[in-house]
Parts: C-alpha cells; sequence; structure tokens
C-alpha cells in the first residue's frame, strides 16, 4: 500500500472513529449536572422561571440543573457566558428576547443571534407601564399628555439598559404618541422595583409577571399592558392598543444552548423541555408563580427566533435606540 493509500485509509478510520465517538456522548447524554445561566439576578421574571421549571427538567432528563446568576450591563455578561460555553450539552442558558439581540445593534458584543441555538421558548411575558397606587398619573392618557406637555422631563425606569425590550417599547410610545420621556435603565428588576415603591422614581416599565404580585397587594397601579389581547393575568386592565397606542412589547424566555451543539443532544433537552412544560404539577406551579408559559419547540422556536431578528433589523431602521 502506497504512503497515500495508507494516509487515506488512516484518516478514513479516524473519522470513523471520531463519529462513533460523538454518537455514544450524545447516546451517553446526560452523565453528570447541566449548568444554567441566567443572567440576571436572582428574584427577578427570568429567574424565577428558571426555578419553577428546574425541578421538571431535571425530573424527565435524569440529571440535576444548577441554576447559575451571571448578572451585568442588562444581561450581556450572562449571554456572552452561554455563546462562549463548551458545546457539550452541559452548559445551557435562558436568552431573553428582544434584549439579547437588540444589544447587538448599538454596541460590540462578543456574540450575535448566530451564536445560539435554540432548545425550546417556555415564556412570553408582556410588556407594562406601572405606577404607584398614589400616582397622580391615573390612566395611560395622563402619561402621555406629560410627556408632551414636558418633553424629556418624566423619568422612566426600564428593569433592563439601553435596548432592552421595554427601552424598545418606551421609544414605540413616543413615536406613536408624539410625548417624550427619560430612560433610566436600572439593569435589573429588583432595584427599579424598590425605586419605584420608595418614590425614587415615578413611572417604570418591566414585565407583567415582575409587577403581578404589586398590583394585586394595592403597592402598584397598571397603565395598560402591551399585548395584542388583554392578559389573562390581569383581565380588568386595557391593553395599550385599546387606549389608542399601537404599541405591542414584551420578553420571552426560552432555553439555548452555544451553536454548534451536537443536534443528538439538543434534541435530548428539547424532549426534557417539553415533557416538563405539559407536566400539570408544574403548569400548577407556574400559574402560582405568576409565570406566563408560552411553550415553542423545533421549527417554531427557530421561526420565532428567526422572526424577532427581522423586527429588530425594521426597528433598528425607524428609530435607533442607542441615539
Amino acid at each position: 500500500m502506497t504512503k497515500r493509500r495508507l494516509s487515506l485509509s488512516l484518516l478514513a478510520t479516524l473519522g470513523i472513529a471520531a463519529m462513533s465517538s460523538g454518537a455514544a456522548i450524545a447516546e451517553d447524554f446526560p452523565d453528570r449536572s447541566i449548568d444554567v445561566i441566567v443572567a440576571y439576578n436572582p428574584g427577578g421574571g427570568t429567574d424565577v422561571a428558571a426555578r419553577t421549571i428546574e425541578p421538571y427538567i431535571e425530573k424527565y432528563l435524569g440529571e440535576d440543573l444548577v441554576i447559575i446568576n451571571k448578572p451585568g450591563a442588562g444581561g450581556e455578561v450572562g449571554f456572552s457566558l452561554l455563546a462562549a460555553g463548551k458545546k457539550d450539552g452541559y452548559t445551557m442558558g435562558f436568552i431573553n428576547l428582544p434584549a439579547m439581540y437588540s444589544y447587538s445593534y448599538e454596541r460590540d458584543t462578543s456574540y450575535s443571534p448566530k451564536s445560539f441555538t435554540g432548545v425550546a421558548n417556555l415564556v412570553y411575558d408582556p410588556g407594562v407601564i406601572v405606577v404607584r397606587s398614589d400616582s397622580k398619573l391615573k390612566t395611560l392618557q395622563d402619561l402621555v399628555d406629560y410627556g408632551k406637555n414636558k418633553p424629556g422631563a418624566l423619568p422612566i425606569g426600564t428593569s433592563g439598559s439601553v435596548g432592552s425590550s421595554e427601552h424598545i417599547a418606551i421609544l414605540g410610545v413616543e413615536a406613536a404618541t408624539g410625548a417624550k420621556f427619560n430612560h433610566v435603565p436600572f439593569g435589573a428588576t429588583a432595584p427599579l422595583r424598590t425605586a419605584l415603591l420608595g418614590g425614587h422614581i415615578q413611572v417604570a416599565a418591566f414585565n407583567l409577571s415582575e409587577a403581578d404580585e404589586y398590583v394585586e397587594d394595592g403597592s402598584m397601579r397598571l397603565l395598560g399592558v402591551m399585548s395584542e389581547e388583554r392578559s389573562p393575568m390581569s383581565p380588568d386592565t386595557p391593553t395599550f392598543r385599546e387606549q389608542g397606542v399601537d404599541v405591542i412589547s414584551g420578553s420571552s424566555r426560552g432555553l439555548a444552548v452555544p451553536a454548534g451543539t451536537d443536534p443528538k443532544i439538543v434534541a435530548i433537552l428539547s424532549a426534557a423541555v417539553e415533557k416538563a412544560v405539559n407536566d400539570p404539577e408544574y403548569l400548577a406551579k407556574a400559574k402560582s408563580a405568576g409565570v406566563p408559559v408560552h411553550y415553542l419547540g423545533g421549527s417554531d422556536y427557530d421561526a420565532f427566533l428567526t422572526n424577532v431578528s427581522k423586527s429588530l433589523d425594521a426597528a433598528w431602521a425607524a428609530t435607533p435606540w442607542s441615539k
């Protein structure tokens, strides 16, 4: 046998061995605990969603999940860690859209939409604007009028940073009404809620699940929900559209792994998540915890991720949020 034929034969053998090894790894997956990165502080909507479903994914996966909170830069720190993780299925994380994608429009990030492979979407949480229950701003129209009469004078706090879903929603309200507000990013929900309840800021924008219990106890009042239809979590609260402001916004929370992870491993994770999301006990716990479950898997989730990216392209062209 010539050296060339020997080399080709050896390469072919090595290739078959590598393929067999990869298949074995996928078949044995998982055989240890899996890290799950949450890019926000404990107590926020993403953290609550993660810890609510954690035991049910463990139930169907057969291994422990280790939730790791990595807050910073409105979630960018955690998203970057996920993108840089090993492609072996043992690093998974929550991706929050549109915020995760939108940051890459106005600043350099160490990841792009192509850095992740989706496992499944778990939550869709509509955006809201809230005030303290004793606020003089009683309606969304009161807020709009203030923003028109005193442009830029009223601060509105958000739980993210520049480019977060809440910030983009505020820009949408400005574009739809001609009002102008002063965006104040807090980077996390907990300090924003504290500032609002303490009277340090008059208006806040975050997600409905993060406001629900405070509305229930009477300490906050919703001015509107940014969904197409009224939310079952707050059926008496009108949508923005009902009040003449055509803005729909919210945050999706799904699970993803670093791009390049073996599709067989992704399929194993996806199957476990689908079973967990449909577990009656989980659904009861999610309802009790105020987690607005909205499951998307497989091609549906892929299409959703693509559509979010396209809609952000259009939004950026119309109203760049770095300005």
